[in-house]
């Protein structure tokens, strides 16, 4: 009988814990796509607008890809940082404290996310930002990946942009 016991206590927590090793993707569905120049980045005077409008439906080579149907999310963010160079000539976190949010939202940190929101037609995902500066040198630095927010029970739906008014995703730029 103690030899019975001893191997059901081998057996047991081997095939209980077999399935850990699985892959992570059999647990959490996630997909990536790619549609260029969907964040946008302008400086005027001592603005900076940042907006990002991504449309429901993003053209594929195949079939438009519906983000809404997949993910059931009505929320999307990607995340840039703003820096300002300091006395010294280094670069340091700069937090906005002027901004104005035209669309969507905001939650601001070290590290921005901007927040783009379906619309009330479920066409659009609509976030705009106008960000007043103090004279000085700046950087922003884009994230170029839209990820959807609270897609729970459905599909993570991640795109690869790039951004309109940046090089590789960067903007130097001075305020006086």
């Amino acid at each position: 009988m103690k030899k019975y016991l001893y191997i059901l206590t081998l057996i047991i927590p081997s095939l209980l814990f077999t399935s850990c090793t699985e892959s992570d993707d059999e647990f959490f569905a996630s997909t990536i796509v790619t549609a260029n120049n969907l964040i946008e980045l302008d400086v005027t005077g001592n603005e900076l607008n940042v907006s990002c409008y991504v449309s429901r439906l993003l053209p594929q080579p195949n079939n438009p890809f519906d983000i809404y149907l997949t993910s059931t999310s009505r929320k999307m963010f990607f995340n840039y940082t703003l820096e300002k160079k300091n006395a010294s000539g280094a670069w340091e976190y700069y937090t906005p404290t002027t901004v104005s949010v035209i669309e969507g939202e905001n939650e601001i940190d070290e590290i921005i996310s901007g927040i783009a929101v379906l619309d009330a037609l479920d066409t659009t995902y609509e976030y705009e930002t106008n960000n007043t500066l103090v004279p000085g040198q700046y950087r922003i630095i884009v994230d170029p990946e839209i990820v959807t927010l609270n897609a729970q029970d459905a599909v993570m739906v991640t795109i690869k942009t790039t951004t309109v008014g940046a090089v590789g995703n960067a903007l130097e730029f001075t305020v006086n």
